[in-house]
């Protein structure tokens, strides 16, 4: 009996850990960052929601969700369309956020902006 509840309080500890990781991650990740040397722009808010806007003034709205070893999933929805998975990989240091794409090809560096 002592044994299956040290696995479920382990299991609780390990699950509420996760929970506060995330939501510390998602308080470096919240405001607006705009991409270094170039005109694109990314705002993310407290509700995993985000807007996108590309260099060429077109924007995307949806939902992220952050995952352990800062992995982070990008649902975009499209008006019209079904949504568009992005999967890929985050660091926050100091003022600059980069985003690395899943197969490491692409990397874009964003700077908070105040």
């Amino acid at each position: 009996m002592k044994r299956d509840q040290f696995n479920l309080y382990s299991a609780f500890a390990i699950v509420a850990f996760s929970l506060i990781m995330a939501c510390a991650n998602t308080q470096h990740l919240v405001g607006k960052w705009k991409e270094i040397g170039k005109a694109a722009t990314i705002e993310f808010w407290e509700d995993f929601t985000f807007k996108a806007v590309d260099n060429q003034k077109m924007a995307v709205k949806g939902k992220y969700t952050l995952s352990e070893h800062r992995n982070v999933k990008f649902e975009i929805f499209r008006q019209g369309s079904s949504s568009e998975i992005v999967n890929g990989r985050y660091s926050v240091q100091d003022d600059i956020l980069t985003f690395t794409s899943a197969d490491g090809k692409e990397i874009q560096r964003y700077r908070r902006k105040k």
